[in-house]
């Protein structure tokens, strides 16, 4: 699909002063969530995601019910092309971004012998090339006027190793770290930073991780309620943002009880779930 036309046959065109936020995958779950909060605070969206259809869908919902202008722009971001067709989007239309939402993301679940490293390489590419780029493209604007919003969704599984997770763990943890010092060297600019850090969501996340459990947990937060409360989080400008109190007891032990007996456990969690730990 050739992504600038798809963008020009989907805008509309934006007179307003609004706040713009560019929120990568915008299609599903916490990110599509996210997108509404932002659209019902009165900012319009340029969104970033796969699925084309979702993406109109939320443009229509935002035109219909708040007048606003969701800009769809259809990618892969594990394709190195999608970055360049992004900036230079925001250059040709001239948008100025004020809040970016590094949202888009999976997961793979398995021993690392077995898991498919295609897969893997994927999601780094997702969660950490695609943060840096798009971070590194909208940065200068927000210095520029003194003023701008960042949140990074990682995740509970930032703050511990997490065997058989290893990558998408690590992948978490870079993105608290990046966040924090990010944080550091942007306040004088008037820039929040914040780390969105959820626990289990109620997404098709857990789908396409592969994420097979015997027991259905059905008490993970919903998609709707980590998307608000990480906005007002990042409203606040808050460092670091735990959904849930199960969530925030979780990070707690994570910060306090010894890294192998953690680990150890959570070995013991997945098997107790009956978590796939088979190839993905």
């Amino acid at each position: 699909m050739n992504l600038l036309k798809s963008i020009n046959e989907n805008k509309t065109h934006n007179t307003s002063k609004k706040q713009v936020a560019l929120i990568t995958g915008a299609s599903s779950g916490i990110g599509y969530a996210i997108a509404k909060v932002f659209i019902q605070e009165g900012f319009d969206i340029v969104a970033v995601a796969r699925d084309q259809q979702r993406l109109q869908d939320l443009a229509h919902y935002a035109k219909e019910n708040f007048n606003s202008t969701v800009y769809v722009l259809p990618a892969d971001l594990t394709k190195l092309s999608s970055i360049n067709e992004i900036e230079n989007f925001l250059l040709t239309e001239q948008i100025t971004i004020d809040a970016l939402i590094n949202n888009a993301g999976f997961g793979v679940h398995g021993s690392f012998k077995q898991t498919d490293i295609q897969k893997e390489l994927d999601m780094v590419r997702i969660q950490i090339d695609v943060t840096l780029a798009l971070t590194k493209i909208v940065l200068p604007s927000m210095i520029q006027k003194n003023f701008g919003y960042i949140l990074n969704v990682a995740s509970v599984y930032s703050f511990t190793p997490v065997p058989y997770q290893s990558v998408y763990g690590a992948c978490k943890a870079f993105l608290l770290s990046f966040s924090s010092s990010l944080r550091h060297e942007n306040k004088k600019y008037g820039i929040k930073v914040t780390t969105l850090c959820p626990g289990t969501t109620n997404t098709e996340f857990r789908t396409r991780s592969n994420i097979h459990a015997k027991i259905n947990f059905k008490n993970g937060m919903s998609a709707e309620e980590v998307a608000k409360f990480g906005f007002k989080a990042l409203m606040k400008g808050q460092k670091i943002a735990v959904p849930g109190l199960l969530n925030r007891l979780f990070v707690s032990a994570a910060s306090h009880v010894p890294t192998s007996l953690f680990s150890s456990s959570l070995v013991l969690l997945n098997h107790f779930r009956g978590v796939n730990s088979k190839n993905t």
